[in-house]
């Protein structure tokens, strides 16, 4: 009975968030409060409030707290329009320059916020160039996802991380490695299937301004976030090539947490942005949301959510149908939520069960999910995709994105479920 309240208080916190524009998370962390306590024996305040996701929170107001200085002071978006315009006049290369651009501003850590960045200048130069709007849209969205979904500092690629890890794996990262690149694939297919669906490659020649030089102040932000990036990932690659107890000391140290918190103090005393503005500026939102509806599934299954969920997947389909039904289910779940804090925390800890059960590759099966959540990103009721058709200034355009891209969060997943049924997210193992 109490597993089937969990099922019920999960159901319910994204229905009454959704219809009442209510911050999920919260709703869950008092659902987690009142089934503990109440209907669970020995159940304690206390314990739930243990089952806060202290890594994962830290993590992105780490992430945060040094990329908003970035997009507060306007470097992202002149990084995407210097990049817009190192391919000036070549346009049917257009939307896959603005997947370019959309994948480094994003991995460079505009994340979420990517769409807002590069959207007004892709939407002018694309449709300024008779690319469908569809195509234009998809490129921002996925290219976006491409780079925001890595692992190192990406919003999606780090929660996938440690979810990971909760999981029992402690191979974690090479696992959100491979889900990435998984990921990256489907990405590519899906904006080259929009390209050739929608004929972008007739689209006509068009002239982009030469955007502004960086002032100082975006030089120093570069310059930072390059130096950043070279210290999360230098100490990594020769800790894995050269064992020496120095380089391993350095890699223990240059984690992207660590780094970040760093680098967002050099930022603070360079003056690159306000401090009190980039504070204002921290994704509480998405953090509470990803923190209690974390708490609630811990709750869910300490009541046996995943045993539960484990044997009715195994159960009741055959197993070459797994992956397929995994992609449908978080899409689905995605469609009226958020694929990083509400379905991947639901689904990911079901595949070690799977794994082990079905004989199938736990790679494959967190790639499915996260796959499948990620699929509908670009619905008009998520927040990646609104934040795309926020992104076109053409009022008329924008209307019509806001019915179409109802069809191609659909679509997407219709063409993940059989790009999962071919095992094309079957070649990485552990």
């Amino acid at each position: 009975m109490t597993l089937g309240i969990c099922l019920i208080a999960i159901i319910a916190a994204i229905a009454l968030g959704w219809r009442f524009k209510f911050n999920t998370g919260i709703l869950a962390m008092g659902f987690a409060f009142l089934i503990n306590v109440f209907m669970m024996e020995g159940g304690k305040v206390s314990a739930v409030i243990g089952f806060w996701p202290t890594n994962i929170v830290f993590f992105l107001i780490a992430i945060s707290l040094f990329f908003n200085y970035a997009t507060s002071n306007g470097t992202m978006e002149l990084l995407g329009r210097h990049l817009l315009y190192a391919l000036n006049g070549n346009a049917r290369l257009i939307p896959w320059v603005i997947t370019l651009v959309s994948a480094v501003v994003a991995f460079l850590g505009a994340g979420a916020s990517t769409p807002a960045i590069v959207g007004p200048l892709a939407f002018t130069v694309g449709l300024t160039a008779g690319i469908h709007p569809i195509a234009i849209a998809v490129a921002v969205g996925c290219g976006a996802l491409v780079g925001a979904d890595n692992p190192i500092n990406g919003f999606g690629g780090v929660i996938s991380k440690n979810l990971i890890e909760e999981a029992g794996y402690a191979n974690a990262m090479d696992i959100s490695v491979y889900v990435w690149i998984n990921s990256a694939i489907k990405q590519i297919i899906v904006i080259g299937l929009c390209y050739l669906v929608f004929k972008a490659f007739k689209a006509r020649k068009v002239e982009v301004e030469k955007p502004a030089a960086f002032n100082p102040v975006q030089r120093k932000n570069m310059i930072l976030i390059i130096c950043a990036f070279l210290a999360m990932v230098i100490p990594m690659i020769l800790s894995t090539w050269i064992k020496n107890p120095a380089i391993a000391l350095v890699s223990a140290f240059a984690q992207p947490q660590s780094i970040m918190i760093i680098a967002a103090i050099l930022a603070m005393a360079l003056k690159l942005g306000d401090e009190k503005d980039i504070i204002r500026k921290l994704p509480m939102g998405p953090i509470l949301m990803i923190a209690g509806v974390a708490m609630l599934l811990a709750v869910a299954r300490e009541a046996g959510l995943v045993e539960a969920m484990g044997a009715i997947m195994g159960n009741s389909f055959p197993k070459f149908f797994v992956p397929a039904m995994l992609v449908a289910l978080s899409a689905f779940l995605s469609f009226f939520s958020s694929g990083t804090s509400v379905v991947c925390p639901l689904m990911y800890p079901l595949v070690p069960a799977l794994a082990e059960s079905m004989g199938l590759n736990p790679v494959m099966l967190f790639s499915c999910v996260f796959i499948g959540a990620m699929s509908s990103a670009l619905s008009p009721f998520s927040t990646g995709g609104s934040m795309v058709i926020a992104g076109c200034p053409d009022a008329e355009t924008k209307d019509y994105l806001s019915k179409w891209m109802i069809v191609v969060s659909i679509a997407i997943p219709v063409v993940c479920m059989i790009l999962a049924s071919v095992g094309l997210f079957s070649f990485f193992s552990v």
